[in-house]
């Protein structure tokens, strides 16, 4: 008993400061992933329902002081959830809109590049689906699927997209409408 004893008091100062660096690391790691986070839960996208304009028009909203960039908008069928599977090489041209930059701020946008598809038959009046692709200020990549799940993801999804052939041009088509403020 003598020498657990001993091992106890010479080495239980070491092991609760190593436990507590540990924690800390921990902690600070969960924090710094929570604030990275903190900054893509303020970007979505949203159907306009109805455009004045014949052709798609959708809300972006970016509610921080800094732009995002490299902004993919990708529209889906109506009733179907777009994810991260969605981004795959069937995507079509009438269904992608570009921008280098979206502002901070929520506006209300149309993508020549997007076909205006109008009131389809026997959807029930359901709007159409769009999902988001953007890198934040701080260079991390995002997906916010169309039901609003948000997952950060690891590869160079502007080159992926950009070198399928049905997608590369054009580019930096998604612009402000007029009555944005509304």
């Amino acid at each position: 008993m003598g020498h657990l004893g001993s091992f106890i008091k010479e080495y239980l100062p070491a092991i609760i400061s190593v436990i507590t660096v540990i924690f800390l690391i921990v902690n600070s790691w969960i924090a710094f992933n929570n604030n990275v986070a903190a900054y893509a839960n303020n970007v979505a996208v949203w159907d306009a329902i109805y455009s004045t304009t014949n052709k798609s028009e959708f809300f972006i909203n970016d509610g921080n002081s800094t732009p995002i960039y490299n902004v993919f908008v990708i529209r889906g069928r109506r009733g179907v959830t777009l994810n991260v599977d969605s981004i795959n090489k069937n995507l079509q041209r009438d269904d992608v809109g570009y921008s280098r930059l979206i502002v901070p701020g929520q506006h209300r946008y149309k993508a020549d590049s997007i076909k205006f598809k109008g009131m389809e038959m026997g959807k029930g009046g359901l709007p159409e689906e769009y999902a988001i692709l953007f890198t934040d200020s701080s260079n991390h990549k995002w997906f916010r699927a169309s039901d609003g799940k948000l997952i950060e993801i690891n590869y160079d999804y502007f080159t992926y997209l950009t070198t399928m052939s049905n997608l590369t041009a054009p580019l930096g088509d998604m612009m402000i409408t007029q009555d944005s403020d509304k």
